[in-house]
């Protein structure tokens, strides 16, 4: 992708219900001081009038009506089939930009590494500005490398930007996916496209955290089920078997903690009974993947450290 000195930027706000935080995106979005950009909605099914809305609230946004929610990856991927720009922003509808100057900041941060194709955002709380811990998945320690820039294979679906060759060569959101764990599956193509991910602490965002269309047994359910297709669809055999055990256990410690075992067994079943159903979306990332993901896994804190942060209250 050719970089002009101005690149359109499209902003894709993926939207379901929950009206006053996407008002709060809308307003942070219009209110950036880089000029050559887009706004387009992509409205899950709300049905909350929201056509209405948008033509006399934030008429320059495109919107684009689901006639069915089809979850964050599939939101998010009629979102980026539209857009039009050479950078990609993608961002919930409970998250807003700090600051004016952040897509600015977004396109200096891709013209200064060109080597770099994904940002990874610094998503932080909305009222103290502090990073989410909760967010934080990156394989470095956040007190040490919090505010630097590093290489890492971990993004927020809803907090980051692509140059859109990457989504031209590896593809979009994995649908069947629907929400939780996406991201990584996406990383792992990127990755294995030789496509490098970016921890960009200049560029920062608010999440409000709306609990509006969330339920309690949601990421149980979806992020165990999806496990279990990404270690299929993505790994090697052994490689995808060291994966899953991990994962299997950590959402096995956090459902019993939460009272969640029911979600967490409804989705391990509906996993495995779906492998046949991706059977042919299995494309296991090469051996030189697996070395990189490893050279960049030996700077993440140790296990104890890791799950330190879920002894008062589960991160999830």
């Amino acid at each position: 992708m050719s970089m002009t000195e101005s690149p359109l930027v499209s902003v894709v706000i993926l939207n379901y219900k929950r009206r006053d935080a996407l008002v709060r995106s809308l307003d942070s979005t219009r209110q950036q001081s880089y000029e050559n950009r887009e706004i387009i909605v992509v409205d899950n099914n709300s049905q909350d009038g929201i056509r209405e809305f948008l033509a006399s609230y934030a008429p320059e946004a495109r919107l684009i009506e689901l006639n069915e929610n089809r979850g964050a990856c599939g939101g998010r991927n009629a979102g980026i089939r539209a857009a039009n720009g050479d950078i990609i922003i993608t961002v919930d509808n409970d998250v807003f930009f700090e600051g004016p100057l952040e897509i600015s900041k977004t396109v200096e941060t891709f013209a200064r590494r060109r080597d770099i194709h994904v940002l990874a955002f610094q998503l932080c709380d909305e009222l103290t500005g502090t990073v989410r811990v909760r967010e934080w998945c990156h394989p470095r320690s956040l007190a040490t490398y919090g505010e630097t820039e590093f290489e890492t294979n971990y993004f927020i679906e809803g907090a980051c930007a692509v140059r859109r060759e990457v989504y031209d060569t590896v593809g979009l959101y994995f649908e069947p996916l629907f929400i939780c764990g996406e991201g990584w599956d996406l990383a792992l193509r990127m990755i294995d496209n030789n496509f490098r991910i970016l921890h960009a602490p200049r560029i920062r965002l608010r999440h409000l955290m709306s609990m509006e269309t969330r339920t309690p047994e949601r990421p149980y359910y979806f992020c165990t089920r999806n496990y279990v297709w990404i270690a299929y669809k993505d790994y090697p055999l052994l490689a995808g078997s060291a994966f899953l055990g991990f994962e299997l256990l950590m959402m096995l410690y956090f459902a019993l903690r939460s009272r969640h075992l029911v979600a967490f067994l409804r989705g391990f079943k509906d996993g495995c009974r779906g492998l046949a159903r991706i059977r042919r979306e299995r494309t296991p990332v090469r051996s030189g993947t697996l070395k990189y993901l490893k050279e960049l896994e030996r700077w993440r804190p140790s296990l104890w450290t890791r799950f330190g942060r879920h002894r008062e209250a589960i991160q999830l």
